[in-house]
């Protein structure tokens, strides 16, 4: 077999994904595949259903139909209000043990130094030894260039520095897929570089990444693929030299060039 052929696993698999607030449809049919290393945008107008779909990946929004893939554990919703069995509820606690988050508000516990923050879950929730926790939550503090903030509450850094332990913090449990919704939106302006840096680093590791963002240039240049929602549909996917520069939507193509609205 050609090498050039061979593809890598799939990380994460939607397959149909509805999601409905009230009378409002936010998600309507959405397939979405990310396979290991891909770094995928997720671009798109305020209310296109992009946090929504990202948060559906975790089950933080339930789906209301459709099927989530995440490594070996798919989930299928009917349609249906859906009860969760307790294998099922299980099955869910495993798929979330496999992705790391990323909020807007950083989301950090105000009570816990940097260095807590960023042991809690493999301590108490994956259960590993505390040394070793200890360990690999000062190497990911370092790794985002917060070696020496480790003792820091949340309310004494800056939101670059809040952010950047949330990364950390995410890493910390060993995700094969790492979500990031809109990780820039609430820093102020001169604090969005040191947060983008890290994510570029990651990515250049070969780490999968979903990135929802409204950083343009960013995203073209990190990304293995891009998409582009339009009122809770795909409208646009591809490379991002396509997506970004050529697109075959003319939404799509507003949108790029920051002149988004409706098309006559």
């Amino acid at each position: 077999m050609n090498p050039t052929t061979v593809r890598t696993p799939t990380t994460v698999r939607l397959a149909n994904i509805h999601k409905s607030f009230g009378r409002q449809e936010v998600l309507r049919g959405i397939d979405l595949e990310a396979r290991d290393g891909d770094v995928i945008s997720i671009i798109g107008s305020s209310g296109s259903g992009k946090s929504t779909l990202l948060r559906c990946i975790p089950f933080l929004e339930i789906p209301d139909q459709g099927e989530v893939t995440v490594g070996d554990e798919t989930i299928v919703l009917t349609g249906s209000v859906h009860r969760f069995s307790r294998a099922e509820r299980q099955k869910v606690r495993r798929l979330r043990g496999q992705i790391g988050f990323v909020f807007q508000s950083f989301n950090l516990w105000p009570h816990m130094t940097a260095l807590q923050n960023v042991m809690e879950v493999p301590l108490h929730v994956q259960g590993r030894p505390r040394a070793e926790c200890r360990e690999e939550a000062e190497a990911m503090l370092a790794k985002v260039g917060l070696a020496d903030k480790r003792d820091a509450w949340p309310a004494h850094l800056s939101g670059g520095q809040q952010q950047r332990v949330a990364i950390a913090r995410a890493l910390a449990s060993r995700p094969r897929a790492l979500l990031f919704d809109e990780p820039t939106s609430a820093l102020d302006p001169e604090l969005v570089g040191e947060v983008l840096r890290v994510i570029r680093a990651l990515a250049e590791e070969g780490r999968t990444m979903l990135i929802v963002t409204h950083e343009m240039a960013f995203a073209r240049e990190v990304s293995s693929h891009a998409i582009y929602l339009h009122e809770g549909r795909i409208e646009e996917a591809g490379p991002p030299q396509q997506v970004f520069l050529d697109p075959v939507s003319e939404r799509c193509r507003r949108f790029v060039r920051g002149q988004a609205g409706p098309v006559d």
